[in-house]
């Protein structure tokens, strides 16, 4: 059972809802639990009616965001440390000025001090620019995201001996639904690409927009003989998307697939061009095909 603070804001939440019949979209709620643990999930909540129309309750889904939590928490930690860091920095570089003017005799040392501390300053503000890693426009990984997480994974599976598979997927089509609806209505594609690969993927894989219309997954702890059942996953998600009676165009994927096992002890981005290479051979063969690189060739 939640915690009284979280079921008072869920109760004033769902009675809101009932009495303005609007709903609430993908709002971050932590729970405190009993025991003291604490979760993160990503709640929408819609009016329940009846078959006349009216509001006779409310319904809903919530999805773990837990371990994503986690990982926006430990970067705004490091981005704190940094942005401390940068302070210091400034500092020493207003100090080390006032030496300048002050002593003209120490003019070298504090050029060669200032010299120093700019290049950390630098380093740090870098550091700073590159602690992005989400997509802004799907809210999946973005390349720099995808590779400094899946490298990591890819390197203990190894270690651990848990299967595992590099996906590539491309959205067939992107650049005709741009030339022809709009940008507007091609960014939708890329979103409703992210949500249907989200649904169709669990928590424990690791999903990216590698950039354009381009994605990539890290399948964990998947062997060979489960890749079909993802794919179906996948195309039953594909096909509620497309009965959608507002949908003008049809999603459709090309999708390459690599088995860790297939290349024992490959670094990322060597899966990533071999997966991207199935890709390319899939698409070849027309649209929302399917290329996979087994352990047994």
């Amino acid at each position: 059972m939640f915690g009284d603070e979280h079921a008072k804001q869920a109760f004033d939440d769902e009675q809101e809802i009932i009495r303005t019949g609007q709903p609430i979209v993908e709002k971050e709620e932590r729970e405190t639990w009993p025991d003291g643990r604490q979760s993160w999930v990503l709640t929408t909540k819609l009016p329940l009616l009846d078959h006349q129309g009216n509001i006779i309750g409310t319904m809903g889904i919530s999805r773990d965001i837990t371990d994503r939590k986690r990982v926006e928490l430990e970067l705004q930690e490091h981005r704190v440390r940094l942005e401390e860091l940068v302070a210091v920095r400034t500092a020493e570089l207003m100090r080390a000025n006032a030496m300048l003017e002050q002593d003209i005799a120490a003019r070298k040392v504090a050029e060669q001090e200032l010299s120093v501390k700019a290049q950390q300053l630098a380093s740090s503000n870098q550091a700073l620019e590159n602690l992005s890693l989400t997509d802004d426009l799907t809210g999946l990984y973005n390349r720099k995201g995808f590779l400094a997480l899946a490298e990591h994974r890819v390197k203990q599976a190894y270690r651990s001996g848990e299967p595992f598979s590099i996906a590539f997927v491309d959205l067939d089509g992107l650049k005709h639904i741009n030339d022809t609806l709009g940008h507007q209505v091609g960014n939708r594609a890329l979103v409703d690409t992210a949500i249907v690969l989200r649904d169709s993927f669990r928590q424990s894989d690791t999903l990216a927009r590698l950039g354009g219309d381009e994605f990539a997954i890290f399948v964990a702890e998947t062997a060979e003989d489960q890749i079909p059942g993802i794919l179906g996953r996948i195309q039953k998600n594909m096909d509620a998307r497309n009965a959608a009676p507002d949908r003008h165009f049809p999603l459709s994927f090309s999708i390459g697939i690599v088995s860790g096992t297939s290349a024992k002890d490959s670094n990322l981005e060597t899966l990533l061009s071999r997966a991207d290479a199935l890709m390319y051979l899939a698409k070849r063969q027309g649209r929302d095909q399917v290329c996979l690189d087994r352990a047994s060739g």
